[in-house]
C-alpha cells in the first residue's frame, strides 16, 4: 500500500513535504538498493494539493542524502561534540535535568519550540509528555514571533486559541490580503496548497484580489488592486472601513447577530476613525477607503486575510481583531466564501486551550523580568534572554530547544541571546543539524530521517480548506539502533520518572485521552481509558496516538459506533489521502464562552487603543522603517544549504526606493550599513519603485556566518545577514507580546564598497 514497483528496485511512494504549512503531496521515486531519492513529484492524484508544490519540494532529496544531518546523538567534551550511546545520552540528560531542578526549582528549565517541530509527528505529540513531566512554566516557541496577535484574538473574542478563522479561499468573490505574499510564502495560517493558482481562479471567476502591502510584491503584482500603506497603519485603515461600513449602513451580521456582544463598542470606537484621519496616518486616499468599505460590504462573498504582515508589528492585535470584525460585520464570517472555521478530521490538540474556571487562556501567569503575559501556556519569545541573563531567583538555567533555532530566527537572537546561551548550565536539542542554536548544547538528540518514519499531519488540518488527512508510510527502515522520536522522548521521560519506557508511552497515551474528555469530545468522553487501549489496533508509538485521535474525531468509527467510519487502517489504504470536503458554518461549536457570544470589543484588546491614538497623535515618524521579505526558495532558517535552492542571485539585498537612495547617495549594488538600537549589519542594496518611500526590506531567515558551526559550506557561501540582529526585543504588540518585526525604525548609510560581492 502506498507504493508501487516500477523495476527491480526502482518504486514510488507518496509523501507530504515537510518543508512549509501547506503540506503538499508527493510523489518520492526511490532506488531500493542504494536507498537513494531518485525523483520528486507532485502527487496529481492528491484531492488536497492535485499536483501541486513549489520548489522546495525537491530538496527533500537533498534533504535524505544530506552528510551533514545528525544520525546518532551527540555530547560535548572538552568544548567538542563526540557521538556516543543512546544509553549515555539519555542517561547524562536525565541526570542533568533533575540536577538542575532540584538545584533551582521547576522553572529553571525553559523549552524552546520551533516550527519544524510542525512536520514532526512524533515530537509534536510527545513533547507535552516531556513538557509535563518537566513541569516548567517556561515555554517559548516561535509562535510568539509571528503569531500571536492572531491567537490574542481567538481568545478574547471566542474563548478558544483553536477558534481560528481562515479564508474560503476557493469560494470567495472579492479576496483582501494584509501583509501576505503568499506567491512566495505559499500562505501560512491558510493550508491551501497552490495559493497562487487559487488566487487566479478567483480572477477567473470575476471576482476581485485586493492587496495590502508596503512593497508592490509579487502577489500585489498580480492583484486587481494594490494599496500601497505605510507600515504600522493598518489598524487605523481597517477602524476607517468600520466607520465606513457603520456609518453608511452596510452592516449586516446574518447568522453572527444571534451570538454577538459588544457591537455598540466597537461602532462606538470605529466612528472615531474617519477615512480622513486614516488617509493621513496611512498614505491611503480618503476615497480608496471608502470604496474598499463598500466593495466588500457589495462583494457576494468577500474575505479579509492577514498573516505576518499582520500580525508580526506594533499594533497586531488590534488589526486581527479588526479584520476578524470586519469579515463579520460584511456579513462573512462563518460564510462560504468569507473567513471560516476547518473542522478537522480530528480534535485540536495544539493550541488548544480555551475558556476554563472563569478565564480565558491569557495572563494566568507572567515572565520574572518584565511581568510579560502567558498565552496559550507560552510566554514570549521577546522574555526569553532576560529570563537567562538576569540573576535572581527563578533565573532559567537550563533550555531544552525542538527543532528551533532561536539564535537566527528570534529578536536579538544573534546578540543578547546568543550570549545568554553561553552561559546557561545545560542545553538539550532535539535536531537534526548542528546550527547556530545547537552547536551551544550539551546534548543533540537527531531524529531519524524524514523517509524514515510514518507521517501525518498533526497541526495543520485546523488551518486546511478542506476537511482532508492522509497518512504515509515509511519509505525506508531507520538504521539499527535508531531511536524514532517517540521513542526518544519516552525513554528519557522514563529515565525522569523511574518508569519503563512503555509505560511513559502509555502514560502519552492516556494524556492525549484525557485531553480529548476534557475538550468535550464525545467519543472520548463514552470510552474509559482501559477499553480505547484495547480497542486499539497499533501496538504503540506515535501511530497508536493517531489512531486515537482519528478513530474519535469527526468521520472516525468512534471505536465500533459508525462501522462505515474512519479507521486507521482504512485510511492506510488510501495512499493519496482523503477529502471530506469544505469547510461548512459551525459558529456555536467554536464559541466557547459560557454566554455563547462573540466579544466584539474584547477588553484585552481594546485597552490597548490609547496607544493606538498616541501614535497617530504623533505623526508621520522620520527616517526608515524596515520589513521582511520571503523567497519561494527559502523558509526560515534551515534550508539554504541545500543544492537544489542554494541557486541563482544572491537573494539577501536590501530593498530600497530610488529616491530614498539618492538622498543618502545610494547606488544599486553598493554596500550599506543598516542600524537599529540593538545592531548594524552590512548588506548590497537593490533600488525598486516596487517598495515605497521611507520602507526598506530584508528577507528573514540568513546570516549564517557563525564559524562556530561546523559544515553548512553553501549556506556560509551565501550567508547573507541576520535580520533578527536589528530586531528590538523592547517593541512588542503589548497584548500579545508579539514582536515587531515589520515596523523596525533604522538608519541606512553607504560603505566604501561600491558594489556586491559576487
Amino acid at each position: 500500500m502506498g507504493s508501487a514497483p516500477l523495476s527491480a528496485d526502482t518504486e514510488v511512494h507518496y509523501r507530504i513535504c515537510p518543508f512549509c504549512e501547506q503540506n503538499c503531496a508527493t510523489e518520492v521515486t526511490i532506488d531500493r538498493a542504494s536507498e537513494s531519492v531518485v525523483t520528486i513529484r507532485g502527487d496529481k492524484a492528491d484531492p488536497l494539493s492535485k499536483g501541486y508544490i513549489c520548489p522546495k519540494a525537491y530538496a527533500l532529496k537533498d534533504l535524505h542524502h544530506d552528510p551533514e544531518m545528525l544520525t546518532g546523538p551527540l555530547m560535548k567534551r572538552n568544548g567538542r561534540f563526540e557521538e556516543v550511546s543512546w544509553a549515555e545520552a539519555l542517561d547524562f540528560t536525565a541526570a542533568r535535568l533533575a540536577e538542575l531542578q532540584r538545584k533551582y526549582g521547576p522553572n529553571s528549565i525553559a523549552s524552546y519550540f520551533g516550527t519544524g517541530l510542525t512536520h514532526v509527528p512524533g515530537l509534536a505529540l510527545y513533547a507535552p509528555l516531556l513538557l509535563t513531566t518537566l513541569g516548567s512554566n517556561q515555554v517559548y516557541s516561535a509562535s510568539s514571533v509571528d503569531s500571536h496577535a492572531h491567537f490574542m484574538t481567538t481568545a478574547t473574542m471566542f474563548g478558544g486559541l483553536a477558534s481560528m478563522p481562515i479564508p474560503d479561499i476557493d469560494n470567495s468573490d472579492y479576496f483582501v490580503l494584509i501583509g501576505a505574499n503568499p506567491l512566495q510564502s505559499n500562505g501560512s495560517f491558510l493550508t491551501a496548497p497552490g495559493v497562487p493558482r487559487r488566487l487566479r481562479d478567483i480572477q477567473a471567476r470575476q471576482g476581485k484580489v485586493v492587496a495590502i502591502d508596503p512593497r508592490r510584491s509579487e502577489t500585489a503584482q498580480m492583484a486587481d488592486w494594490h494599496l500601497s500603506i505605510r507600515p504600522g497603519s493598518d489598524a487605523v485603515l481597517l477602524l476607517a472601513v468600520a466607520h465606513v461600513l457603520f456609518g453608511e449602513g452596510l452592516v449586516d451580521l446574518r447568522h453572527i447577530a444571534d451570538h454577538a456582544k459588544n457591537l455598540d463598542e466597537l461602532r462606538a470606537i470605529a466612528m472615531r476613525f474617519t477615512p480622513e484621519t486614516a488617509s493621513a496616518a496611512c498614505d491611503i486616499p480618503a476615497e480608496d477607503i471608502r470604496r474598499l468599505a463598500r466593495e466588500l460590504a457589495a462583494a457576494p462573498r468577500a474575505c479579509i486575510y492577514g498573516r505576518i504582515g499582520s500580525s508580526m508589528q506594533q499594533f497586531g492585535s488590534i488589526t486581527n481583531w479588526l479584520i476578524v470584525a470586519v469579515n463579520a460585520l460584511t456579513g462573512n464570517l462563518d460564510r462560504p466564501g468569507g473567513s471560516m472555521f476547518p473542522r478537522g478530521v480530528f480534535e485540536a490538540i495544539l493550541f488548544s486551550e480555551r475558556y476554563r474556571d472563569g478565564s480565558i487562556p491569557y495572563g494566568r501567569w507572567h515572565t520574572r523580568v518584565s511581568g510579560l503575559p502567558e498565552l496559550g501556556t507560552q510566554l514570549p519569545c521577546a522574555a526569553m534572554m532576560e529570563e537567562m541573563d538576569t540573576p535572581g531567583e527563578g533565573q532559567v538555567q537550563g533550555l531544552i530547544t525542538l527543532c528551533g533555532n532561536p539564535a537566527l530566527s528570534t529578536p536579538n537572537g544573534g546578540g543578547r541571546l546568543t550570549r545568554a546561551l553561553e552561559q546557561l548550565d545545560f542545553i538539550l536539542s532535539f535536531d537534526i543539524f548542528i546550527n547556530e542554536t545547537t552547536r551551544h548544547a550539551d546534548v543533540i538528540l537527531p531524529s531519524p530521517k524524514c523517509l524514515a518514519h510514518s507521517d501525518f499531519m498533526v497541526v495543520y488540518p485546523f488551518f486546511t480548506v478542506r476537511d482532508y488527512i492522509r497518512w504515509s508510510a515509511p519509505v525506508f527502515e531507520a538504521p539499527p539502533g535508531a531511536l524514532h522520536d517517540c521513542d526518544i522522548m519516552c525513554e528519557l521521560v522514563a529515565r525522569l520518572k523511574g518508569i519503563t519506557a512503555k509505560e511513559a508511552d502509555e502514560l502519552a497515551l492516556r494524556m492525549l485521552h484525557g485531553q480529548l474528555r476534557e475538550q468535550g469530545n464525545p467519543v472520548a468522553g463514552h470510552i474509559s481509558f482501559e477499553d480505547a487501549l484495547e480497542a486499539l489496533t497499533e501496538q504503540g508509538g506515535q501511530d497508536r496516538m493517531f489512531e486515537l485521535l482519528v478513530r474519535s474525531g469527526t468521520y472516525g468509527d468512534h471505536f465500533g459506533e459508525r462501522p462505515d467510519g474512519l479507521t486507521l487502517e482504512k485510511l492506510k489504504a488510501m495512499p493519496h489521502g482523503v477529502d471530506f470536503g469544505p469547510m461548512q458554518p459551525r459558529i456555536a461549536e467554536v464559541i466557547h464562552f459560557p454566554d455563547g457570544k462573540i466579544d466584539f470589543a474584547p477588553e484585552a484588546i481594546t485597552r490597548d487603543l490609547p496607544r493606538l491614538e498616541q501614535w497617530l497623535a504623533e505623526g508621520r515618524p522620520r527616517g526608515l522603517h524596515l520589513l521582511g521579505r520571503r523567497h519561494m526558495r527559502s523558509f526560515n532558517t534551515w534550508m539554504h544549504n541545500f543544492p537544489s535552492l542554494s541557486k541563482g542571485p544572491n537573494p539577501c539585498t536590501l530593498l530600497m526606493n530610488p529616491r530614498d537612495a539618492e538622498l543618502r547617495q545610494i547606488v544599486d549594488g553598493q554596500y550599506v550599513r543598516i542600524r537599529s538600537r540593538t545592531g548594524a549589519i552590512d548588506a548590497p542594496v537593490e533600488l525598486s519603485d516596487e517598495i515605497r518611500e521611507g520602507v526598506v526590506s530584508l528577507p528573514h531567515g540568513w546570516g549564517h556566518d557563525d564559524h562556530e558551526v561546523p559544515g553548512q559550506e553553501r549556506a556560509k557561501a551565501r550567508a547573507g545577514v541576520n535580520y533578527n540582529l536589528l530586531a528590538d526585543e523592547s517593541l512588542l504588540d503589548v497584548p500579545s507580546c508579539n514582536t515587531n518585526l515589520n515596523h523596525i525604525p533604522v538608519e541606512v548609510t553607504p560603505l566604501q564598497r561600491e558594489t556586491a560581492q559576487p
